[in-house]
This record gives structure tokens, sequence and C-alpha cells, in this order.
């Protein structure tokens, strides 16, 4: 029975007691029976209960906050780590176009060399044919002994130009040989300095993907680890603020009941009070007794709701690594129309085209914090528009890049991009 009903019934009795004194004798007055009335050490002990489920409730908190920062820390080294490991591959990419390059090169001074080679030898033996003939003839180029047996002046002028010829092909025969023999050389070293440059590149490129990748598997696995440790402390936290909730909830009853009783005693005294005055006492009891009629006994303020969720629908993909890459939001499927609310109060500071997202609306709120509502179907609110928490923003859609109908939703904290799904629920989002 609700402490307006049992003020009523007082009323009433009361009513009764001044009709009774104005038009009969004094007589009694009925009374409801007393409600239950619990005991002091019941309520110091749901008290204590409340106070025990209070404590407990806080220092989980506590770890859940230092879980959030492991898990921030966490998803930044991955971040970071992704980074690294996809330069790696392009280092390595690189050093294998370079070696590949220093190859065909090395190929193509191979080939030089063997016609360097060629000429080498092929100037060797102009010069031994060259030397044979003027021992077969007993004569040295440029001796006089050339010009011997000429018959007339243009036969000795014929000998004179062939020994010309044959000196300056011996000389050309002497340089190119030297030539041949520096430019193989050249060649060679050059060649051999861009296979080693290429081989020490692509060893050391190769070196570097390997701990790259390495580094990143442990991000990941770090990252999934602190994921389940905030998991695990957020459904600890949830099963101890229902607890919590439960144990207000008793001792609200039990505080009830005693006010309830107080009321009680308070109506049957009025009632006694009224049934013994006289018709002006009873008139005062009366309008006492309407006045307390009018009080309602006070109701225990609801916790503050603290974030709301987004919208409403299935989750199809969380925060974390994705087809090589890190997937930094919360999908959430629904129809095309669906509402979208802001989860805290705050300010617009984007409503419009995305890169990626088609359109989506961005809010920033007082503390720092930006929630991003991307692939929306329309926005519903302009840049600078203060909007409070569950207020519609948008619709849900399938705009940009995206397989279907869904929000993408993003939280950014210090500059960094955290899990949407463990924050909303670190904030008491009921998701």
């Amino acid at each position: 029975m609700s402490n307006r009903r049992w003020v009523t019934r007082a009323v009433l009795a009361v009513a009764v007691a001044t009709v009774a004194v104005t038009a009969t004798p004094v007589v009694a007055v009925a009374v409801p029976p007393p409600p239950p009335n619990p005991s002091d050490e019941d309520l110091d002990a749901s008290r204590g209960e409340v106070f025990g489920a209070a404590r407990r409730v806080g220092v989980l908190t506590n770890k859940v906050t230092a879980a959030s920062a492991e898990l921030d820390a966490a998803q930044i080294e991955l971040a970071a780590t992704l980074g690294t490991a996809s330069a790696a591959k392009r280092d390595l990419h690189a050093a294998r176009a370079a070696a590949e390059a220093a190859q065909v090169a090395a190929e193509h001074t191979a080939a030089q060399a063997a016609a360097a080679t060629t000429r080498i030898d092929r100037a060797q033996r102009r010069a031994d044919e060259f030397v044979a003939a003027s021992f077969r003839q007993g004569s040295v180029v440029g001796s006089i002994t050339a010009f011997v047996g000429s018959d007339d002046p243009a036969d000795l002028l014929a000998r004179a130009e062939l020994l010309d010829a044959v000196s300056g092909d011996r000389l050309n025969a002497r340089d190119t040989m030297q030539r041949a023999r520096i430019k193989k050389a050249n060649t060679d070293s050059t060649a051999r300095a861009a296979l080693e440059q290429a081989r020490a590149r692509r060893q050391a490129a190769a070196k570097a993907k390997t701990l790259a990748e390495d580094t990143y598997r442990a991000a990941a696995a770090a990252d999934k680890a602190a994921q389940r440790r905030s998991a695990e402390l957020l459904a600890r936290k949830a099963d101890l603020e229902s607890r919590l909730a439960d144990a207000k909830g008793g001792l609200y009853e039990l505080e009830t009941q005693r006010d309830r009783y107080q009321q009680w005693q308070s109506a049957k005294e009025a009632a006694a009070t009224a049934h013994a005055a006289a018709q002006a006492q009873a008139a005062a009891a009366q309008q006492d007794a309407t006045g307390q009629a009018q009080q309602v006994a006070p109701q225990p303020a609801p916790d503050p709701g603290g974030v709301l969720a987004p919208t409403t629908g299935v989750i199809t993909s969380t925060y974390g690594a994705r087809w090589g890459t890190i997937h930094y939001g919360l999908d959430i499927a629904n129809d095309i129309g669906t509402p979208i609310v802001s989860v805290m109060d705050g300010q617009v500071v984007s409503s419009g085209p995305a890169s990626g997202f088609g359109l989506w609306v961005r809010v920033r709120h007082p503390d720092s914090t930006m929630t991003v509502y991307g692939h929306i179907h329309e926005s519903l609110v302009s840049v600078g528009e203060w909007v409070v928490a569950g207020e519609q923003i948008a619709t849900m859609g399938s705009r940009g890049q995206s397989t279907g109908p869904h929000l993408h939703f993003e939280v950014e904290r210090n500059g960094s991009k955290i899990a949407p799904l463990v924050w909303l629920r670190g904030q008491g989002a009921q998701i």
C-alpha cells in the first residue's frame, strides 16, 4: 500500500471523528492495523550491505579505469606497429626491385665485359699479324728497308702510304686494348659493388619486415588481451552494480516501511486528537490532515543515465585488426532511416560529406571526447549546434564505402581512437 493511501485513510478517520463530535457523543474511531516496522538492526544491516557493495564497486571502478588506460596504450601501440610493418613491407619491395635492377645491370655489364674481351683479342690478333708480316719481310715499321725495291715514284708513294697505314693500325690496336682493359675492370668493379649493395639491402629489408611483423603480432595479441581484461572487469562491475542496486532497493524498501509506520503513528495520533477535541479542534485537525494528504513521500532520485547508446540494431563489427588494417569503429546494423542520437551533450563540429563515410556527423563533448557517426543517410543538425544526450542527430544509411545500412561509430579521446564498445559500456550505456 502506498504512502498516499495510508494518509488518505488517516484523513477519513479524522473526518469520522469530526462527525462524531458534532452529531453524537464521542465514540471510538477505527484505526487501520499498523504496517510492518523494521527494526534499527535491520536498517543498520541493510545500510552496511549498501556501503559494502558501493565500496566494492568503487574498487572495481578504479581497476576498470586502469584497464581502460592499458587498452588505450595497447591500441596506440597497435596502430604504430601497423605503420612500421607497412613501411617495412614497402622497403622490402623497393629492395627487391633494386636487386633485380642490379642483376639486370650486372648482366649488361657482363655483356659489355665480354665485348671488351673480344675487342682485346681482336686487337691482339691484329698486332700479332702485323709483327709476323714485318718479320717475314725482314723489315721494321718506319725503317728505310720498307722503301727498298720500289721501281718508280708511284710505287714508292704506295709503299709509304702502306707503311703509314700499318703503323697507325698498330697504334690503334694498342689504344683499343688499353681502353678495353680499363673499361672491363671498371664495369666488373661497378657490377660487383651494385650486386653486393642490392644483396645487403634486400637482407636488411627482409630482417626489418620480419621484426615489424613479429612486433605487430605481439601488439595485436596485447590489444586482444587488454580488451578481454576490460570486458571481464566491466562484466564484474556490472554484476556488482546489479547487486548494489538490489541492496539499495532493499534499503529503500525498509526505509519506506519505517516511514509508513511513522505516518501510521501520526495518523493514529491525529485521529485520537480529533475524537477527543471540540468542534474547533476537530476542524483544525481536519485541516492539518488535509494538508498532510497533499504531501507525497519523497522518492529516491534515479542514478544518472550516463552515456546513451547511439542507435539500435545488431553489432556486426567492433574495434580491432581487420583485413590487414585497423577497424577503429563499432558497426551497428539496422534499416535505413533508423534514428541515430548523440550519446552525450555536446557541440556539432562536422555535418556533411566525408571521405569514405559518404556523410557523417561529429560531436565534441565537454570532456573533449569526440564521437563520430558515419555512413549516415541524412544529417539533422548543423555545425555549431548544441545537442543533448538522446537528441536525434541523423538517420542510419549506407553511404560511402559501405556494405549495407549501418552506423559506424567512433570515439576519439586525447587525440587517439579508442574501442567504442568498451568505452560505451564503461560509461554505463546499455548496449
